[in-house]
């Protein structure tokens, strides 16, 4: 018989008042049992649960306490950005990549903005349509300030860039020539994008790749209408089509655009990356986070390098921008805390 089962027969009404214990020690204990009313029985349990739930609320405190990885929201704010950068033609004739970032030190007064563009292979005129599309996004940048969110800048910004790409190629030409573009702006300690194309932006926190654009290509097209009934579901993934893209810088009126519905909050230890298909097309996701760990030049040599070394004989032109976010300096942190007398 275990001491549950003791405590049990004790609370019950009819409660024994014979036992078949063969040890006086546990008669002596049977007949204290029996004598405590019930509700002493009730009150001592009661008094046991408070006692267990106290010991794991202070082991949970305790653990909460130990030195060890600090969630992103533990570590401050940030205090400034620091830029990698990434530039490599591959095997192509041309680079048909560009890429520009506005100056890091106003992270505080403007936000620090970066853009990349893809100039597509199989159409003509790519550099010069990413070259422009990078360049008008840049140029508007210094005329955009206090004109509304980043969210409304950006849009303005794209909204810029694809009515100079329009006029450089003109109505008879369209899709002649084009350009993806990602752009990101971390202001006021958040990060807002916008996106057009199959360029990416990732953000890596905490050992973790996290996508945050999607790929404006055909595939998608060929999902929504397998899910609809329309065509064989092998056909999303065996479709000569699938990466072709139907949203781009060039195509005249857009299809698709991508932006977030409320900028996406950052922290010290943050890492951006906006990134063309030639980055991510020959790494993996575990080799792009492992050169991301890295500080911001140092990632981008381990990019260039991770890509150098796979040796692909049809390797396309390859651009990537990598911004870190940094704490403020402690110094800062302590002056803005400290009360006036």
């Amino acid at each position: 018989m275990t001491i549950w089962t003791v405590l049990n027969l004790a609370a019950a009404p009819d409660f024994p008042q014979r036992t078949d214990f063969t040890s006086d020690a546990f008669e002596g204990v049977y007949q204290f049992l029996a004598a405590c009313p019930r509700f002493v029985w009730i009150m001592g349990g009661v008094i046991g649960i408070l006692f267990l739930c106290n010991c794991l609320l202070l082991l949970r405190v305790k653990q909460q306490k130990r030195p060890g990885k600090q969630s992103p929201r533990q570590r401050g704010k940030i205090g400034s950005i620091h830029v990698g950068k990434v530039h490599g033609q591959g095997s192509r004739e041309y680079q048909q990549d560009s890429f520009g970032i506005s100056d890091p030190q106003r992270l505080d007064s403007c936000g620090v903005l970066a853009v990349v563009a893809d100039g597509m292979g199989g159409l003509k005129n790519g550099d010069e349509i990413s070259s422009a599309a990078v360049e008008t996004i840049l140029d508007g940048f210094l005329y955009s300030q206090g004109q509304g969110t980043p969210e409304q800048v950006l849009l303005m910004l794209t909204q810029w860039s694809v009515r100079e790409i329009n006029a450089m190629l003109g109505p008879d030409h369209y899709r002649s020539g084009g350009s993806t573009l990602v752009a990101g702006l971390i202001k006021d300690g958040a990060f807002s994008w916008v996106s057009v194309g199959d360029s990416r932006i990732c953000l890596c926190r905490c050992g973790t790749l996290i996508p945050l654009t999607r790929e404006h290509d055909f595939k998608q097209k060929l999902a929504l209408q397998a899910v609809n009934g329309e065509i064989p579901l092998q056909d999303v993934y065996t479709d000569k089509r699938k990466d072709g893209l139907v949203s781009f810088l060039g195509m005249g009126a857009l299809e698709q655009i991508d932006f977030p519905s409320q900028p996406l909050p950052l922290f010290p230890g943050d890492r951006l990356i906006l990134m063309t298909d030639g980055v991510y097309n020959a790494l993996t996701d575990k080799e792009i986070l492992e050169a991301l760990e890295k500080g911001a030049d140092d990632a981008a040599k381990a990019l260039q390098a991770a890509i150098e070394r796979k040796g692909y004989q049809d390797q396309d032109n390859y651009t990537a921008v990598i911004l870190t976010c940094e704490a403020e300096p402690a110094a800062s942190r302590k002056k803005e805390g400290r009360k006036k007398p």
